[in-house]
Parts: C-alpha cells; sequence; structure tokens
C-alpha cells in the first residue's frame, strides 16, 4: 500500500474510513471488533485494510490507538534506526513505539560525556503538517517540571532536518497492569501521584487530552510517568488544534467533547482521568462495562468515578484537585463530595465528624418543626407567626454562623438555604398588614442573601440570587417605613440592605446604582442613629455599613467621601470596646483613601495602625479573622508598592503583607472547594503581588498568576471572575516575556481578549484607564513592540490614547488616574523615539511633565509626586 496515504477523490475516502474505524477499533477486544464488524456490515476491502494496520498494532506492547495511519508509516519509521542511526549525539538503538507524528525510540547518549539511555521522539519522514504540533510538544514538555510528568533532557534536529526530542526512558509497565499487582489502596495512592502530576500541567495552563494507562507509566520504583504531550494544548489558546482531519484520540478513554469535537477545557483531563480510574478499580475501560456498572467496587469509589466520567463537563469535578481531594477524602474515610446528593450519607458522615453543631442543628429543628406546625393550625394568630420567624432568623442563621466555616458545609447549607426561603415565601404571602411579621421578614431575606453570594461574607457564589433575595427585603423594609418612618431596627435593617445591593451593583460596574444604594443606605443611617439610645450590636450594624458605603466610594474614585465615611465608621468602632478589631477593618479603608487623596505619610500611619491590632489577634472567630485582615494585608502592599499606583515606592516592602494575604485566602480556597469568596481573593492578592514580582523574580510572578488563573477558573458563572481572569491572563504576558516565553505570552493576550469578547468589554469606543479593556490593550501593544512591531504597538497605542479621551479620565483631579495617564504617555514617547520621530515623543513627554507639574501645585512638597516628576524629566 505505499502511495495510500496521498491517494485522491475515491480513495482517499476509503482511507478515511480506514482511519476512522481503526480509531474505534484499537483498543477493543477481538471479539467486540467481530460484533462491529457484522452489526455494520463493513465490506471485505475495508475490513481487510482495518485487519492489516491492527494486525501491526498488536505486534507492540502498548495500545497504539489513534496515532497510526498504516503499515506504510511504519515500515519507515522502523527503518530509521538503519537509515538515521544517529539524532544528534544519541545514537538510535531499537523502536519502543509508534505514534501519529512519529516515532519513539530508545537510544544512547555517545558524546563520551556520560552514559545515558534516553527516549527519542522524532517525526515522521512524511508529516510535514505535524511539525508544528511536534515543535509545541517539545516546548510545553520543557515547561514541566514535575516527578510524575517526563522530563525533557535535549532536543534538535537530525541531518534531514526533521526536530526530535530526547527524553528520560522509562522503562517500566502501563499504569493498569502495574496495578493489577499492587492493592486497592495502593492503586489510589499511585493514581493521586498521577494526578498531582495533571494538577501540575494545568497549573502551567497544559491540558494533555490523550491520558490513558499506555500514556503512564510506572517505573521499578512505583513512580508514574505521563508521557506523550503530542496532542496537549495550551488552556487559553484560541485556535483549537484538535480540529483536524484526523481526530486524535483513543475512544476508550475520550471525552464526550473530545468525540464531538467541542472545545476541551480541563475537564477533559478529568474525564479521562476517571477513566483510567475505572480501568484501575474494575481492569476494563468504562465503555467495556454494561451500563458502566463497577462490580464489587466500594460504593464511595463508584460515585467518585461516576461523578468524573460525567457528560456535561460542568458536572464533573471543578478540577483534578478536587478529584483527588475526593480520593484522599475515601482513603482518610471521610465523605467524598461526589456523594452530595446522598442527603442521608452526608448528614450520618456530618454527625459523626461534628456532632456539636449537628446536634445544635436537630434542636432547632425539632424546635422549628414544632413552630410550623402550631403556626399552620392556627394561621390567625399573628403572634405565634412572629415567635416562628423569630426562631428562623435567631437560631437557624445562627447556625449557618456555627457552621460555615467546617470543611464540606455548603450542602448544609444550601438547604438551609432553600428551606428558609421556602419558609418566608409561606409567611410574606400571610403577612397581610403586620409590620412587625414584615420586618422580621425582610431581615431574614437579608441574611438569606447574605449566604448565596455577599463577597464580603463566605458564600455560595450566586449573586444573582442574593440580589434577588435582598431586592425583596428592601421591598419588605421600605413598606414598614412607609407606615413607621421612625421605627429603628426598619432603619437599621434597610440601610444593611440598600449596602448589599450597592456592593453587587458595585461588582458588575453599575456605578450609577451602587451610588443611588450607598447614597440610600447613609440617609438611613442618619435617620436611625438620632432615634435615640443604641446597643452595641446595633452600632456594630452600623459601623459596618458605614465601612462598607467608604470602601465603595474609594471604589467609585470619591475620595473625600469615602474619608468622611470612614471616620464615622471608625468613630462608631471606638466606642465598642470588645469589637476593637472593627477599628483596624476601618483604619485600612480610612488609609486606602488618603493614599488616592496624596496623603500617604497618613495612609502609611493608619495601615500601620490596623495591622497592629490585627496581629494582636482579637477576632471573634477565624472566619472574621481571614475576611478583616486580609483586607488589612492587603491595603497595606497597595500603600507599600502596588505596580503602577499611588504608593510610597516600598515594593520589596509590600512583598510580606500580600505574599500573608495570598496563602490566608489560598489556604480557605483549599479548605472549601464551593467558596468563591476566598477563590476571589486569592486572585486578587495573587495578580497584585504578581505585578511586583514580574520586575525581579519572574518565574515566582508566573507561578503566582498561574495560581490566581487556577482559582478565577473555579468560579463558576462569574462575570467578575471572568473579567479578573483577562486581567491577570494579559499581565502574566510581561512575565512570560522576561523567561523568553513570547509565543505563550501572545496566546495568554489573544486570550484575554477572547473573554473580553464574550463579556461585552472589548471591542468599545470607549475605555477607562482602570478597566480591564485598558490592561489587555496596553499588553496587546507592548507584546507587539517587543517583536519588533514598532509601528502596530504605535498606532495600538495612540487609538487607544483616542479611546481614553472619550471617556473623560480625570487626571488632572484624580491622582489615581494619573499614573496610568502618564505611564501611556512615557510608553508612546518611549515607541516614537525608538522609530525616531522626535518632536512626536517630546510631546508626549511635555504632557507627561505637564500633568505631574499640575499635581506639583495641588499637593506641593508630595514625594509621591516629586518621583513622577524625576522620572518624567527623564527621556
Amino acid at each position: 500500500m505505499p502511495g495510500l496515504l496521498y491517494n485522491s477523490d475515491a480513495g482517499t475516502e476509503m482511507n478515511q474510513d480506514v482511519r476512522l474505524l481503526f480509531h474505534e477499533l484499537a483498543d477493543l477486544s477481538p471479539g467486540e471488533r467481530e460484533q462491529i464488524f457484522r452489526d455494520r456490515q463493513i465490506g471485505s476491502d475495508l475490513r481487510a485494510e482495518v485487519e492489516s494496520l491492527l494486525g501491526f498494532d498488536s505486534g507492540n506492547q502498548e495500545h497504539l490507538t489513534a496515532r497510526v495511519s498504516g503499515a506504510a508509516e511504519q515500515l519507515l519509521q522502523s527503518a530509521d534506526v538503519r537509515e538515521l542511526g544517529y539524532c544528534g549525539q544519541y545514537r538510535l538503538v531499537r523502536l519502543l513505539g509508534t505514534g501519529g507524528m512519529g516515532s519513539v525510540y530508545l537510544a544512547e547518549r555517545t558524546d563520551g560525556e556520560i552514559q545515558q539511555q534516553v527516549a527519542v521522539k522524532l517525526l515522521g519522514i512524511h508529516r510535514p503538517a505535524w511539525r508544528d504540533r511536534f515543535l509545541k510538544e517539545r516546548q510545553l514538555l520543557a515547561s514541566l517540571h514535575h516527578p510524575s510528568i517526563v522530563h525533557v533532557i535535549d532536543a534538535g534536529h537530525t541531518a534531514d532536518g526533521r526536530p526530535y526530542l530526547a527524553m528520560e526512558y522509562v522503562d517500566g509497565q502501563p499504569i493498569d497492569v502495574y496495578a493489577a499487582t499492587i492493592d486497592l489502596r495502593d492503586r489510589l495512592r499511585l493514581f493521586l501521584r498521577v494526578c498531582e502530576g495533571v494538577s501540575h500541567a494545568h497549573h502551567h495552563l497544559i491540558i494533555h487530552r490523550d491520558l490513558k494507562p499506555s500514556n503512564i507509566l510506572v517505573d521499578a520504583s512505583g513512580q508514574p510517568k505521563l508521557l506523550d504531550f503530542g496532542i496537549a494544548k495550551l488552556i487559553d489558546q484560541t485556535a483549537d488544534s484538535t480540529q483536524t482531519v484526523e481526530r486524535m484520540l483513543t475512544p476508550n478513554f475520550a471525552s464526550p467533547e473530545q468525540v464531538r469535537g467541542d472545545a476541551q477545557t480541563t475537564a477533559t483531563d478529568v474525564y479521562s482521568l476517571g477513566a483510567v480510574l475505572f480501568k484501575l478499580l474494575t481492569g476494563q475501560s468504562p465503555h467495556e462495562t454494561k451500563a458502566g456498572s463497577q462490580p464489587d467496587v466500594p460504593a464511595d469509589l463508584d460515585y467518585i468515578s461516576r461523578k468524573a466520567l460525567r457528560d456535561e463537563p460542568e458536572e464533573r469535578y471543578a478540577s483534578v484537585e478536587a478529584l483527588g481531594a475526593d480520593i484522599r477524602a475515601f482513603l482518610e474515610s471521610r465523605p467524598v463530595a461526589a456523594r452530595s446528593g446522598n442527603a442521608w450519607y452526608r448528614t450520618r458522615k456530618f454527625v459523626r465528624r461534628y456532632w456539636v453543631p449537628v446536634a445544635a442543628a436537630a434542636l432547632v429543628i425539632a424546635s422549628l418543626s414544632t413552630g410550623l406546625y402550631i403556626a399552620n393550625r392556627e394561621r390567625a394568630l399573628a403572634e405565634r407567626r412572629f415567635q416562628q420567624l423569630r426562631q428562623l432568623s435567631s437560631r437557624v442563621f445562627d447556625l449557618d454562623i456555627a457552621i460555615r466555616n467546617l470543611p464540606g458545609s455548603a450542602p448544609a447549607r444550601e438547604r438551609l438555604v432553600s428551606a428558609s426561603l421556602e419558609y418566608l415565601e409561606g409567611l410574606a404571602s400571610e403577612a397581610r398588614g403586620d409590620l412587625d411579621l414584615t420586618r422580621e421578614i425582610g431581615e431574614g431575606y437579608l441574611r438569606v442573601g447574605a449566604i448565596q453570594g455577599m463577597p464580603n461574607e463566605l458564600n455560595l457564589g450566586k449573586p444573582a440570587k442574593a440580589e434577588a433575595s435582598l431586592k425583596k427585603a428592601d421591598e419588605l423594609m421600605d413598606t414598614v417605613l412607609a407606615s413607621r418612618p421612625h421605627d429603628k431596627t426598619a432603619l437599621l435593617g434597610s440601610a444593611s440592605i440598600a449596602s448589599d445591593l450597592m456592593i453587587l451593583a458595585q461588582q458588575e460596574h453599575r456605578d450609577a446604582d451602587a451610588l443611588a444604594r450607598a447614597h440610600k443606605a447613609a440617609g438611613r443611617l442618619g435617620l436611625f442613629l438620632i432615634q435615640g439610645t443604641i446597643v452595641d450590636s446595633e452600632r456594630d450594624v452600623a459601623a459596618a455599613t458605614y465601612g462598607n458605603i467608604a470602601l465603595a466610594h474609594v471604589n467609585m474614585h470619591l475620595y473625600a467621601e469615602a474619608v468622611a465615611y470612614a471616620r464615622q465608621a471608625l468613630e462608631l468602632a471606638r466606642q465598642m470596646s470588645s469589637r476593637q478589631y472593627r477599628v483596624g477593618e476601618f483604619l485600612s479603608i480610612l488609609a486606602n483613601a488618603q493614599r488616592y487623596q496624596g496623603d500617604l505619610e497618613s495612609a502609611l500611619q493608619n495601615i500601620q495602625e490596623a495591622r497592629r491590632i490585627a496581629d494582636q489577634g482579637v477576632f471573634p472567630n477565624d472566619s472574621v479573622r481571614m475576611l478583616d485582615e486580609y483586607g488589612i494585608l492587603l491595603r497595606e502592599g497597595y500603600i507599600l508598592g502596588e505596580d503602577g499606583d499611588v504608593n510610597l515606592d516600598q515594593p520589596m516592602q509590600a512583598i510580606e503583607p500580600l505574599q500573608k494575604a495570598l496563602d490566608m485566602a489560598e489556604q480557605a480556597a483549599r479548605k472549601d472547594p464551593t467558596d468563591s469568596t476566598s477563590r476571589g481573593r486569592v486572585a486578587n492578592s495573587g495578580n497584585t503581588l504578581a505585578n511586583i514580582l514580574r520586575h525581579w523574580d519572574a518565574p515566582r510572578a508566573l507561578a503566582v498568576y498561574d495560581l490566581a488563573l487556577l482559582r478565577l477558573r473555579e468560579i463558576r458563572n462569574s462575570l467578575p471572575a471572568r473579567r479578573q481572569q483577562a486581567l491577570v491572563l494579559a499581565n502574566s504576558a510581561n512575565a512570560l516575556r522576561s523567561l523568553r516565553r513570547s509565543p505563550e505570552a501572545r496566546q495568554r493576550i489573544d486570550a484575554a481578549f477572547e473573554i473580553l469578547k464574550s463579556t461585552k468589554d472589548y471591542p468599545a469606543e470607549r475605555v477607562k484607564l482602570d478597566s480591564v479593556a485598558y490592561t489587555a490593550l496596553c499588553a496587546r501593544a507592548d507584546q507587539d513592540a517587543a517583536e519588533g512591531n514598532l509601528l502596530r504597538a504605535t498606532e495600538t497605542y495612540e487609538q487607544l490614547l483616542d479611546k481614553v479621551i472619550l471617556a473623560e479620565p480625570d487626571a488632572f483631579s484624580d491622582l489615581r488616574d494619573a499614573p496610568r495617564l502618564s505611564s501611556h504617555y512615557g510608553a508612546l514617547a518611549a515607541l516614537y523615539r525608538r522609530a525616531g520621530d522626535i518632536a512626536k515623543a517630546t510631546d508626549m513627554e511635555s504632557r507627561r511633565l505637564d500633568l505631574w507639574r499640575h499635581w506639583d501645585s495641588k499637593l506641593p512638597n508630595n514625594s509621591f509626586v516629586r518621583r513622577q516628576i524625576e522620572a518624567a524629566r527623564r527621556p
């Protein structure tokens, strides 16, 4: 069949049928193959071609599924040993295996330096179309360093110009063969090591896409090694390299989206790992077993593999780490997340581990059930309903506070929310003018909304549902205040509701809505404070609300108002001797507002006092500690050295608090795979820290960026998380260029723009200086400049400046905008100078200097402004 691969017309169609059928049958038993031949009535010619290829395949120890295209190719690959003899300094010894892109040979190093055996992968001699894919595999493998991944030793080209890759030679067995000789628990521990290797690849934004037993060898020491990244891809690359004429996959281990040719993510590798796990547990692939059943497999493991093997990617484990966490839970006799649908199972496990809070829950539920029975019998008695709702508010929601920090508590909190909403909706329909009951129902919706999706608490990551609950609460409180405008409890509750709605609006960049909610909250608080004596619990709520309003005004660049609200919060907090940790929280908000006013000395003094209070550790619980201390540490890092913003020019000192904030958030994220708040905080602190590190320690910066991206991808259905993902991708390009990985930098920038298109942030006629679109466009221009395309980089910066001007920046009144506009002028000036256009460069430098001279007149002798003037004077 020498010319078969290049025949046209009917011959080409015949060859395509051969390939597709071979791919399907390669890993099946002879009996199963025969059944397919018979059921589909495969013609004799097609059957003969496929059986010929299967005959070559069966001669190897490993299955060579979707990578063999014909007997001619195998003969050519075997001949390489005779014809080439050497790949660089490596002498080819014998053929180990063949694949779609070429062959793998055992080879020996011959330069005399050391004795070493390696595995040399060589591109097929008649596969020029796959050259780019082969070169990409070399680069991907070179970026990975993990004990469970085969490592790269060398690379080069043969005398006839074909690229080769010298890798660690693994003298081992496929993992399913090795696993058959060890007990179940050792098999699971072995599988966990594989998961760690895949997770390492995912942390580097690489998905393998061809995980199967024959690509996971176990050496004599019991160490698994991932092989063959030939069809791996960067998670964020825009081109889908799966869309080829020959789909390169292994049917028994490929995910449904691979089979369909759909987009592939880390969930693709989760599915394949689930199929490998199934094979280790049962000795068969999932598709070889009737209905995916697993006889004689522990129920927990059955649930785990079924979750990993779900058809819908979003229904699988959110990450390989989550899959590994469930395996560890099984090994440690803890409940597995995959069984979350089994309420009784989780209840039994939860009771055994946390019997004290669960006992309290049982008492609450028992008393609530009794009360509901009475309320249903005597609906006409408003006092009964009032007492029942009081129980719900004071006991059931307090139970949420008790369990929210416990690992695996999210399903219990979900059920708590569901039951509470059902109860609240039933009572709301029967309030009938009972203003006390209406007010209590409003407070109930307020607390449900906080659990559902408020970012200032450990929440369930459902902001849209939280906003719906809060709007119901707002309507109910307005109803009460329309009749009783001086009701203290209703005024404070209404202020809290408006504040939470303000936070959610700001998260989605609805600043007009956020400002209206802030004014309503402040107005309600003002009325509340003149109603008479207040107790500490009320004072605490009022102070926290003022703090949130202050923070919102900082985010909206309204710094004078932010300072005023922060001082009101501080005044209330200082009156509460038992809640001094609140003082530190509000001092940090005040400090951040002061730095944007240019008062960096006061900002430093206040943030240092806040840090001292936090370090004293007087917090009511670990949840409050994490939420409050994180904010203090983050703002300390901002003030000391946030990259490209108003700061004290102490970036090295900023690293310590930012790293501590990151570690704190990451620890919380690892404890609870459903907590979106901690994941957002990992991304925020990680991006800020990495932006500083990239100037001195690019490898560490890239690792931090990658952690931020990993956590952001674990947040489901969140527009703010998607935007933040684009921001981190764009920023990380700088670190990649420093590491001479320019193609990867370009891929990340392109991926950032794909996200911004999906969020409707790009393209845009107007671009704000503090927007993600601005950061991404600057990153694109800087990438063009680094690649030598000065014209395109200059055009991008020029067009971006026009869009910025249309957005009406306030750089001459808002100190926060000034550094960004100044940096833009500086970047354009540098590009003009490189292009030899001195006149334009001088114009940009003059604009930059004029900007800071203006600020020097507004803030005379300001250390930050003086540094900018000095920088602007240097061409």
